[in-house]
């Protein structure tokens, strides 16, 4: 259903126009049993097909109308269960959630009044999945809960189980309880480990590593990352791949590392774009354009890149996405100078943050709109927003970048000339920076702790001159005081440093198992295609082997058999048939010709040399064209291997026959040279040649490029309009 989507990817990474070919065929094929049978199962065949590309949601909603008729015809309560989801369904990639969440509750309630236990599970599953990807957590918790009192213990609905408790966590992290989905979350792994289920892990995995993110966990986030990435990489699953990408990409930006980050996002991206999830495709657009924005100088890009994630996202209707586009693109026009842009995306996002009513998207509506009014110099509206922040900060939200509205709310106070709240607030700043560490930040600290002193000093100074007596005793306790101060101060930024440092070793550490992986990928999809490419020749050997037998034991000896018959009705009949005898004969000798040229050459009795000899001489030939041979004279050739013989010869073959066929040539040279381990073979002629920028490769060419790279051997192909073709083979034996 819809929730594997979210939690696990369904193939290996392989180009989109095949794929997409592929899902067409499969279509149709189909739809023509669907036709044919017009039954429940084959209608929903087509459905899940429809379901999984998400292209056509209304064709979707016609195949749900004709289970329908189907169910209307029987009566039967499962069949209206199955055409209530498949409706729902289609409503859901339309857009339409509130048409979709009545189909499918009118589902859930069928199921239950008919106690199919697992029907209830998986819509209650998918059900909270769309609540979820709606921002309804409660309502998302609530269908969960349901599903699992449905499903747990229930043979056969494992899967669904361990699906509901992933998504469960997931709605406590999209709500910002952290500490929830980290509970949750642990638990969802330990049921996926046990039950072996390697898909649903690495979601887990993936989620554990966002939760310590935001926890603000370095090691602990590392470790699930980088477990999530070996486990998608064993089983192939490289569809999950752009979700932790992203995630780490996430995790440099918050370590302040906008810069290492937006390699790590665009892989994201590249991945996101060949699954063709329209959901995911805008969510990296998101995580990108908002790393770009951060950078003075690819905050136009930035810009850029979020305009392109809203089109997508508003075609999925994913609302907490589309707040985090707002919010990005709201700061990105206001540290661009733009406000009223700013404002109008502010309007949106304060729009859609109230429609939602959860934390994560006040939270983002305060942030955006505290630094607008802040950039705009209305400090004391800005510093309600960041009070706001505040409390919720100390109520139990979580952000990775807390200490970021502190010191914000200090530079407001500040602006404000509140010199004592502005120092407490820039000192719990501070204080929370524990990952990183500014110079700038510092000094800022330092002058409001000078001003406030200044402030203390005056005082004591107005008192001093009335108590003379105590002025030495104030002295020592000031000393003591501002010494001890600027020791703390030393002894923190040493310790900042220190961790600064151990984070850029571990996050290379990380950046450098990412490349590794990602080269240990490339080495592995070259194998593949090598092993592919031998598949593909062998297959094509024991095609021709085969026609090749069909040609000389059953064609050639009825064309015989034929001729026999023919002869003797001649005989008998006194019928001048010699001219149609000769013909028929010519045609049995031409097939034999041709069968033994598809039959594989046997080198255990005779070299490449002998059989290339052997070929050229026996060539069937058009009127006013020769071929000639030439080797190396005194050489031992039964030192070149079989199989690059084999290979040899087939090329031979291929383009000799592509030169007879196209070319229209009057001579055809053959050559094949032999110097110490260096094997060459040369196929030339006069004929008309061809536009080497302008033509591609045919079947032929391409089939003479993979003999040759099975071998190892390399190509040279010169040719041009007049002046023939040339085809060198050359490789090491």
């Amino acid at each position: 259903m819809k929730r594997y989507r979210w939690v696990l990817g369904c193939c290996l990474l392989l180009s989109i126009g095949v794929l997409w070919a592929e899902d067409k065929s499969d279509l149709r094929a189909l739809q023509q049993e669907a036709a044919q049978n017009r039954n429940l199962d084959s209608y929903v065949k087509v459905c899940k097909l429809l379901y999984q590309t998400e292209e056509d949601p209304d064709l979707l909603l016609s195949y749900a109308d004709s289970i329908h008729q189907l169910a209307i015809d029987s009566g039967k309560p499962e069949i209206f269960i199955e055409y209530y989801i498949w409706l729902s369904e289609g409503y859901f990639i339309k857009g339409d959630f509130e048409q979709g969440y009545a189909l499918k509750r009118k589902a859930i309630d069928l199921a239950e009044k008919a106690g199919l236990r697992f029907t209830i599970a998986q819509a209650c599953c998918d059900m909270g999945y769309y609540c979820n990807a709606d921002a309804c957590y409660d309502s998302a918790r609530y269908y969960f809960h349901k599903g699992l009192v449905a499903g747990e213990g229930l043979p056969g609905a494992e899967e669904a189980c361990r699906t509901i408790l992933t998504n469960y966590a997931s709605s406590f992290l999209f709500e910002g309880q952290t500490d929830s989905a980290l509970v949750y979350t642990i638990r969802a792994s330990e049921r996926s480990a046990a039950d072996k289920d390697t898909a649903m892990l690495i979601e887990n995995l993936n989620q554990l590593g966002t939760i310590y993110r935001r926890k603000k966990n370095l090691e602990d986030c590392i470790a699930n990352f980088e477990e999530a990435l070996h486990l998608c990489e064993l089983c192939g699953n490289y569809n999950t791949v752009a979700f932790i990408y992203g995630n780490i990409a996430t995790a440099y930006c918050d370590w302040d590392r906008p810069e290492d980050a937006i390699s790590f996002s665009e892989k994201a991206l590249k991945y996101a774009l060949k699954t063709d999830n329209k959901r995911r495709i805008g969510t990296c657009y998101v995580n990108l354009g908002a790393i770009l924005v951060r950078m003075e100088k690819m905050r136009t890009e930035g810009i850029d890149t979020l305009l392109k994630a809203i089109p997508f996202l508003e075609q999925v209707n994913d609302r907490r996405q589309l707040c985090n586009a707002y919010n990005y693109l709201v700061n990105a026009y206001r540290l661009d100078g733009n406000l009223d842009m700013a404002m109008q995306y502010l309007q949106k996002l304060d729009k859609l943050a109230h429609e939602m009513q959860t934390d994560i998207e006040r939270f983002k509506y305060y942030q955006a709109k505290a630094a607008l009014l802040q950039e705009s110099k209305n400090y004391a509206d800005a510093i309600v927003y960041y009070r706001k922040i505040v409390d919720m900060l100390r109520s139990g939200y979580k952000d990775a970048r807390d200490y970021e509205h502190y010191r914000k709310l200090s530079e407001c106070y500040l602006a404000v000339n509140n010199l004592s709240l502005a120092y407490n607030y820039m000192t719990q700043a501070y204080a929370l920076r524990d990952s990183v560490f500014q110079t700038e930040e510092t000094d800022q600290l330092s002058e409001y702790s000078v001003k406030y002193r200044t402030k203390e000093k005056e005082l004591e100074i107005v008192s001093l001159r009335r108590e003379q007596l105590e002025q030495e005793t104030y002295m020592l306790r000031h000393r003591i005081i501002v010494g001890s101060v600027i020791s703390l101060l030393g002894i923190l930024l040493l310790g900042s440093l220190y961790a600064r440092q151990r984070q850029r070793a571990r996050i290379a550490l990380l950046a450098n198992a990412a490349c590794e992986k990602e080269r240990e990928f490339l080495e592995l999809q070259k194998e593949t295609e090598q092993r592919l490419t031998r598949k593909y020749i062998d297959g094509l050997e024991s095609e021709r082997e085969r026609m090749a037998t069909e040609l000389h034991d059953d064609v050639c000896n009825n064309l015989l058999a034929l001729e026999m018959n023919i002869r003797t009705i001649s005989t008998e009949e006194g019928a001048d048939l010699d001219k149609q005898l000769d013909l028929l004969n010519n045609t049995r000798e031409r097939l034999r010709k041709l069968s033994h040229e598809l039959m594989p050459p046997v080198f255990q009795y005779a070299t490449l040399d002998e059989l290339l000899a052997d070929y050229v001489l026996h060539l069937s030939l058009p009127e006013g064209t020769h071929a000639e041979y030439h080797s190396t004279v005194g050489v031992d050739w039964n030192v070149v291997p079989k199989s690059i013989s084999f290979e040899c010869y087939r090329i031979v073959q291929e383009a000799v026959s592509n030169a007879v066929k196209y070319a229209g040539s009057t001579c055809i040279q053959v050559e094949l040279v032999l110097e110490n381990n260096d094997l060459s073979i040369l196929v030339a002629d006069d004929g008309k040649g061809f536009d080497m920028s302008k033509k591609t490769k045919g079947i032929g060419l391409r089939t003479i490029w993979q003999r040759a790279e099975t071998v190892g051997a390399e190509v040279e192909l010169v040719s041009s309009p007049g002046k023939g073709t040339r085809l060198k083979i050359n490789v090491l034996i």
